[in-house]
């Protein structure tokens, strides 16, 4: 009887000892160790920045641009007229640029556009408007500009009424950033009349304050890259962390056989 339970607390400690082993490398596979991805992780503190880039560049109407043009004055009661679709070339969502680079506005008939900047189409229509409206006010914004974000948690476009937005507008706008991103090596695509350029920036660097692609351009596409050697050993450990789990069940269970055939 004494060497018995001898055995039978030997075969105990076996067991103790495997469960503490494979609990432990099962805590320890479960451990996510994360290295989080950070937005100027290399600026200096209390520093200054030389070489700012400003982008002071107004953009030019172009043929089939979609203008959303909004006019208000004194004379409100004619308002609502100046500010809805009179004729061809426009929705209800704008004034479509025509392919000959033209509007069309209540009252004034055809009105050439293409070449001009927001500001001064905005300056042209208030002396245009004079003659009909007391002192017009007019706004002038694209309704077509955008950015697109492909992000590594979602992908979205980004309006564009201005004729400049930041890199780091869009990735607050896009929300395509997660702790897996790669902010070190943010891709953008721009189209040209006949060819792709492809950038990649690093918004950990303060430099990109300082690169002429900091601000984007219509239609431009924003590439947020998943780091994939983070996302592999993220499976690896959810893997171990199932292996584990499984022999510690089994190493449970047949501990629980044997308990109830020795006693």
């Amino acid at each position: 009887m004494i060497k018995k339970n001898q055995r039978v607390l030997k075969v105990k400690r076996i067991f103790n000892l495997l469960f503490f082993v494979v609990g432990l490398a099962a805590f320890t596979s479960s451990c996510k160790i994360y290295q989080p991805a950070y937005y100027f992780k290399d600026i200096t503190r209390d520093t200054i920045i030389q070489g700012f880039i400003t982008n002071d560049l107004e953009l030019k109407i172009q043929p089939n641009d979609l203008l959303a043009i909004s006019i208000s004055s004194l004379s409100a009661e004619e308002d609502g007229l100046f500010n809805k679709a009179a004729s061809t070339g426009e929705t209800k969502s704008g004034f479509q640029v025509t392919p000959d680079g033209n509007i069309y506005l209540h009252k004034l008939g055809k009105i050439a556009v293409s070449g001009l900047t927001r500001k001064e189409l905005k300056n042209k229509l208030e002396q245009d408007l004079l003659p009909f409206l007391k002192d017009p006010i007019v706004t002038v914004n694209f309704a077509n500009h955008r950015v697109t974000v492909l992000g590594d948690g979602s992908s979205q476009v980004v309006e564009m009424p201005d004729e400049k937005i930041s890199l780091l507008e869009v990735m607050a706008k896009g929300s395509g950033v997660t702790p897996n991103s790669q902010l070190n090596n943010i891709m953008i695509i721009r189209e040209t009349s006949n060819s792709k350029q492809v950038k990649l920036l690093n918004l950990q660097d303060p430099s990109i304050f300082t690169s002429p692609w900091y601000y984007l351009q219509p239609n431009d596409i924003v590439v947020v890259k998943p780091n994939e050697e983070k996302i592999i050993n993220e499976q690896k450990r959810t893997r171990n962390q199932l292996y584990y789990t499984t022999i510690l069940s089994g190493i449970t269970f047949v501990f629980l056989i044997i308990d109830r055939i020795t006693r």
